[in-house]
């Protein structure tokens, strides 16, 4: 006679960049042995596993290539609720000591910034309409901190450019139109797209503790996916 199946709970949540309500079941077994190998996962490998991961879990009912990297890393970090609603991470005090803490995923926050905008005028009369870079795009930047790769990453999100007449769509351009129109920026204009990036919703979590050796009290911020997993 066949095993009986188990009854796996399902909840909800709100996507960060929409609004939009999100049914999600948490990590099973077989999925929990999956995110041990992220360990010694590259980049590439750690943004395929999540994205997998997310996708079976809200029940492939999202479009997961296009959700911007914050909506992944927010139902992410939801996913282990099956396991433990704590997460235990490592705080490094000021004077070296690791200290173990730990907070509830139903603390988790998203951080967003009221003077956030996808259209950066550039000029008086020229802007630039950027999208949300994707989880794959966002990884190997934690990691390498490469400049050219940031710059890369801002001319693959530049949407399209406008002025008060015309709207130019990225997709209707080359990749080399594309990498001219940034390089031509001043420093200024490009800061001001950056600045689109810094200000974008952020998952966030501030935990607070005590350091044992030198009893300094410690409020540390962790931000992003990768840094939950630092």
């Amino acid at each position: 006679m066949a095993l009986p199946k188990l009854n796996t709970p399902t909840y909800e949540l709100t996507l960060p960049s929409t609004g939009e309500k999100v049914r999600y079941r948490p990590f099973l077994v077989r999925e929990h042995k999956v995110l041990l190998t992220m360990a010694e996962a590259d980049n590439e490998e750690v943004s395929r596993i999540v994205k997998e991961l997310v996708d079976v879990c809200t029940f492939n009912q999202l479009k997961i290539q296009q959700l911007p990297h914050f909506d992944i890393e927010y139902i992410f970090m939801n996913l282990p609720k099956s396991i433990s609603e704590i997460v235990e991470v490592t705080v490094t005090c000021e004077c070296g000591e690791k200290i173990p803490a730990s907070f509830s995923i139903d603390t988790l926050a998203v951080e967003k910034n009221p003077e956030h905008n996808s259209k950066i005028m550039v000029h008086d009369d020229l802007g630039v309409e950027m999208r949300y870079p994707h989880i794959n795009e966002v990884v190997d930047i934690f990691v390498s901190k490469d400049n050219d790769k940031v710059i890369d990453l801002i001319i693959n999100c530049i949407k399209g450019v406008f002025n008060n007449d015309n709207y130019w769509e990225a997709v209707d351009q080359t990749k080399e139109e594309l990498s001219e129109f940034v390089l031509s920026l001043t420093k200024e204009q490009f800061d001001k797209i950056e600045q689109f990036f810094v200000t974008a919703p952020k998952i966030v979590q501030i935990i607070e503790c005590d350091c044992p050796a030198c009893s300094k009290h410690n409020t540390s911020r962790l931000e992003g996916l990768h840094n939950f997993f630092v």
